[in-house]
């Protein structure tokens, strides 16, 4: 009988999504039912890692590799912190299959041969929506994201998007912690300075119960339907707008993935995930369905230990999951999926998703981004 797959699950922290690993591993274990295997296929070992700083996983990767034997590693990482992991699974020859939303810009020259990631490429959604924002509305907007949010690359991919569209100013504000913080969100010096020097557009980038505290703000702000608003799109995510859309928002933003998509691999996804989980589809399932996918692609071959054979066959086998053929993040971030700019309008009774445009990241030179980006953020992006 074959034993079961050994799989390190590294958790950080999650105020706005705390049940985000229930959800991943929903959905692995519904990709592995699709490919034949049962939960007794895997035998998972979650370790909480805070806020996912570089010393609490290094600790818990050295448990999970040393005292528990694990067969492969995954988790909610960010991806400066697999620079640091990378020796240990060269080392120890095993297989990390992360997941990230793609806050940063990954470098050029990767993290090496066992240390992967599945990612939401956000990086690339957002230059691809500075680049139509600048085209579709002018060429002088203006960005705003509180402290944390700024601390990723989010704002610098849509900045060199606007750039490469011909933007000629884009301002971007800041808001200081005592104006954004878990108890207040203050936008009154931000509407003092777009009432003085009015932008084309204004490109909002938050996150959680703040980004829906924005939204609505902004809805009430005299600013509404008159300066168009564009958001990162976790912002529009349809589980964080319910609370909102009996306002009557319109934004513009992107979309990665739609649990509406109606290609025949995102149905089986969403039907197998919400007969099995009695809820509806999300992000998280989405992840966890590709991550199994590709871990029940591996399986033979991660089982007896062989992982260079593993992960050299699952790149042969070309799998596709729910956005199209699996994007495994590997030596070069070289791959610039379509992203799909779309227009938001809610109403009590529903929230509509329509396409108006479609773009990529192809032409975004990240040469030197990773390795010039100061921030001292090294959780995970939403592990807030």
């Amino acid at each position: 009988m074959n034993r079961p797959l050994k799989v390190g699950f590294l958790m950080p922290y999650s105020g706005i999504y705390p049940y985000y690993a229930q959800h991943v591993m929903g959905g692995i274990f519904c990709a592995a039912t699709k490919m034949g295997f049962s939960h007794a296929d895997f035998s998972f070992v979650p370790v909480y890692v805070g806020q996912g700083g570089i010393k609490t996983t290094l600790e818990a990767v050295q448990k999970l590799l040393f005292f528990e034997g694990v067969d492969v590693l995954t988790g909610m990482v960010n991806i400066r912190v697999l620079e640091e992991l990378r020796p240990m699974l060269e080392n120890h020859q095993k297989v990390g299959l992360f997941f990230d939303f793609g806050e940063l810009v990954p470098p050029k020259h990767g993290f090496g041969q066992f240390t992967h990631s599945i990612s939401m490429n956000l990086w690339q959604a957002q230059y691809a929506l500075g680049k139509w924002a600048v085209q579709e509305f002018g060429t002088d907007g203006q960005i705003i994201s509180p402290f944390y949010e700024s601390g990723f690359n989010l704002h610098l991919a849509f900045l060199h998007g606007a750039a490469a569209a011909g933007a000629t100013e884009l301002k971007n504000f800041v808001l200081p912690e005592a104006y954004a913080n878990k108890d207040i969100l203050n936008l009154q010096p931000f509407f003092e300075a777009i009432a003085k020097d009015p932008p084309a557009f204004v490109h909002a980038i938050f996150t959680g119960k703040m980004g829906n505290q924005f939204l609505e703000q902004w809805r009430n702000s005299k600013f509404y339907d008159h300066i168009p608003l564009l958001t990162v799109e976790n912002m529009a995510y349809t589980d964080m707008l319910q609370d909102l859309q009996h306002l009557g928002i319109k934004l513009h933003t992107t979309s990665s993935w739609q649990r509406k998509s109606e290609t025949l691999m995102n149905r089986e996804f969403v039907k197998h995930f919400e007969n099995e989980g009695k809820q509806e589809a999300n992000i998280f399932g989405m992840l966890g369905y590709e991550l199994g996918l590709a871990l029940s692609t591996m399986m033979p071959y991660l089982r007896k230990g062989d992982t260079l054979a593993a992960l050299h066959f699952l790149k042969q086998q070309k799998v596709e999951g729910p956005r199209g053929v699996l994007n495994i993040q590997e030596s070069t971030p070289n791959q610039f999926p379509l992203v799909d700019i779309t227009q938001v309008n809610t109403n009590k009774n529903t929230i509509n998703q329509t396409i108006v445009s479609q773009s990529t990241a192809i032409g975004f030179d990240t040469t030197t981004v990773f390795q010039e980006t100061v921030s001292g953020w090294q959780n995970p992006y939403l592990s807030v």
